[in-house]
């Protein structure tokens, strides 16, 4: 195996669940005053690149430019610790890395740009510019179509048992990441970055 793709909330970022963690705290501090599932259904549909953020800023009745806003929701994506040197070590074993994410565009590009993902992973699917979200077959095969690779030759790595399941049913290897502080986890499940780094590294030696 030399190419890998990954999941980014709760594999690359720290935040798993972004909507909860990230979005629903940012609006509300600014004056959001629309239920939790108001606030997803939006979110969704910017997700599916049915709102632009300006648009998406608008319908959550959150005030200001929206360049300004995207700048400052942005800065509250963390990599998780290790993640960078995980990427340099596959680099350094010539594997292709990509992320398929179910996100906006717009935060996307900013997020990984800030951050200098852009450098290390070469392939982005990102389901507001593919209009399709996992665990949608559509947005594996988006990804597969823009780097050229069958399904079998790419390990595609996520926190989310659907995501997972859509993409072996696919032909993926796949790994399940799982970075909570349960104590119980299913076998073969990586529960550290360490983890995941020892499992990806025997894939793609094997």
């Amino acid at each position: 195996m030399r190419a890998i793709a990954f999941d980014a909330m709760g594999v690359l970022y720290e935040t798993a669940d972004d909507l909860r963690q990230l979005l629903v705290p940012f609006v509300r501090a600014r004056g959001c005053s629309l239920t939790d599932e108001e606030i997803h259904r939006a979110y969704r549909r910017a997700m599916l690149g049915a709102l632009t953020t300006s648009e998406l800023w608008h319908v959550l009745g959150v005030g200001g430019d929206a360049n300004d806003l995207n700048r400052a929701y942005v800065t509250g994506y963390r990599l998780l610790p290790g993640v960078s040197r995980l990427l340099e070590d596959l680099r350094d074993r010539d594997c292709e890395l990509g992320c398929i994410s179910n996100d906006v565009g717009e935060w996307s590009r900013a997020w990984r740009a800030a951050l200098g993902l852009d450098r290390q992973i070469g392939h982005w699917t990102v389901s507001s510019e593919v209009r399709a979200r996992k665990p949608d077959a559509a947005i594996y095969q988006a990804f597969l179509a823009s780097c050229g690779r069958r399904a079998g030759d790419v390990v595609f790595v996520d926190d989310r048992p659907a995501n997972i399941q859509a993409a072996s049913a696919l032909g993926f290897p796949t790994v399940l990441v799982d970075l909570s502080a349960t104590a119980e986890r299913a076998n073969g499940t990586a529960g550290s970055i360490e983890e995941l780094r020892a499992t990806l590294i025997a894939m793609v030696d094997d």
